[in-house]
């Protein structure tokens, strides 16, 4: 530094302003400044005024911002204000750290378990301090619904459809190619947002929920039947009226007949009638009777004794002994009866379980189609039904085992088969197998 004198009063401190600049002094390394001397008290106290600390500590950082020159050194006081700001956040930290833990402040090391208890202490107290309620979050994916009820979904694009088809497949498997199936319930697959449910895979879904599947089986039945043959009868005059001869032998023929039947779980529930082709045609019988009256002294008398009960039945179908349905309930419904039927059941005869007097034989709406009741005159009576011919009419009287019509289907029926009742004579049915 250079000085001028002036005069004998005294004398004024020039500065020389080429290259003589005063420099800032350096404050020492060893004496710490006030925010430091701050910290170093507020460290000294409790941990429960950690919070009160750190925002004054920081009003006291910014207010030493504002005054502090704009010189290189600003930047270095800062610097060692930021770094002692982070050192009272540590020092309080371990202040709670030391309040929370016994251990420490006995100067004891705590053991392994007791530290992990305290972690898992802290961590359900941070849990429970800040838990919320948080909505499931929603997945795009594949419901399966069975009869309108969702039971699972998965997200992989077709494979429940895949899954499903698999199930129809193995169900009419033993089938042949003509044979369909299908759910006979409702199931549906719908693609949408759902949440709050697990996700599986749909080969699991449907496996889980097969129970609840319904299925719908369609297949044809086909089998051979008997064409009956017709009489054809000629009349000569030249013979007397009690002579009657066969000129031509008959021969029934042959058909193949094809049934679509629909299944439910395996019950049937339906019957319809697809195709029938002549194998062989039948051949008509030839008889040959009189008509010519004999005188009255030479008429004779049928003492047969036709149309009186045995009191005991006999089996209706000689052809099949095959049951397909029994008496009682069936389908939501009481079935009154018995249900015979077998392949190439259609246009057998149908016999009289015992002797008595044809009380109906015709066709009506009642849902039996052509169908016959014989009263047996006991207390008992019989009916036969969805015949497909009729042999006998109302009134006349027939014997046991008497054929009285043939197999049909016709009315409300599912396929070709006998109905056979057993009633009293004031009409309760009861179950045919107590009496055949």
């Amino acid at each position: 530094m250079r000085t001028k004198f002036i005069g004998l009063d005294g004398y004024k401190e020039i500065e020389n302003v080429e290259g003589l600049t005063r420099k800032p002094k350096r404050k020492s390394k060893n004496k710490p400044t006030r925010l430091e001397r701050y910290y170093a008290e507020r460290r000294k106290q409790g941990s429960g005024q950690l919070a009160a600390s750190a925002i004054l500590a920081a009003k006291i950082h910014r207010a030493e911002r504002k005054s502090a020159p704009r010189t290189a050194s600003s930047a270095h006081i800062r610097r060692k204000a930021a770094i002692g700001l982070a050192a009272s956040f540590v020092a309080a930290v371990l202040c709670v750290t030391a309040v929370n833990n016994p251990f420490a402040a006995a100067g004891e090391q705590p053991a392994k378990n007791a530290v992990k208890e305290q972690k898992v202490h802290s961590i359900a107290k941070t849990n429970l301090s800040t838990a919320v309620d948080i909505e499931p979050m929603a997945i795009e994916g594949y419901g399966l619904y069975i009869d309108g009820t969702l039971v699972g979904v998965c997200i992989e694009d077709g494979a429940l459809e895949a899954s499903l088809q698999q199930k129809l497949d193995d169900y009419k498997a033993k089938y042949d190619d003509e044979t369909t199936d299908e759910f006979a319930n409702s199931v549906e697959v719908v693609y949408g947002s759902y949440s709050g449910i697990e996700i599986q895979k749909a080969d699991d879904i449907v496996n889980d929920n097969e129970e609840l599947l319904s299925y719908s089986l369609s297949t044809d039945i086909e089998y051979t039947q008997k064409i009956p043959y017709d009489t054809v009868t000629e009349y000569d005059d030249d013979e007397y009226t009690d002579y009657s001869e066969t000129k031509q032998e008959g021969v029934n023929g042959k058909e193949k007949v094809v049934y679509r039947i629909t299944y439910v779980d395996g019950v049937q529930t339906d019957s319809e009638l697809k195709s029938v082709t002549t194998i062989e045609e039948a051949q008509d019988e030839i008889v040959v009777v009189g008509t010519k009256e004999k005188p009255d002294n030479s008429k004779t008398y049928s003492s047969s004794g036709g149309g009186s009960s045995t009191g005991t039945f006999i089996w209706p179908v000689p052809y099949t002994s095959t049951i397909t349905s029994y008496y009682g309930e069936r389908w939501g419904a009481f079935h009154s009866g018995i249900d015979i039927s077998d392949g190439g059941v259609y246009g057998q005869s149908i016999v009289a379980a015992d002797g008595g007097t044809v009380e109906w034989a015709g066709y009506d709406d009642s849902g039996y189609g052509n169908y016959v009741i014989i009263d047996h005159g006991n207390g008992y009576k019989t009916l036969y039904g969805h015949c497909s011919e009729l042999y006998v009419n109302a009134g006349e009287s027939v014997s046991q085992g008497d054929a009285i019509a043939a197999v049909g289907s016709t009315g409300d029926s599912t396929g070709p088969h006998l109905h056979f009742e057993v009633r009293t004579s004031g009409g309760e049915r009861l179950d045919p197998m107590n009496f055949v």
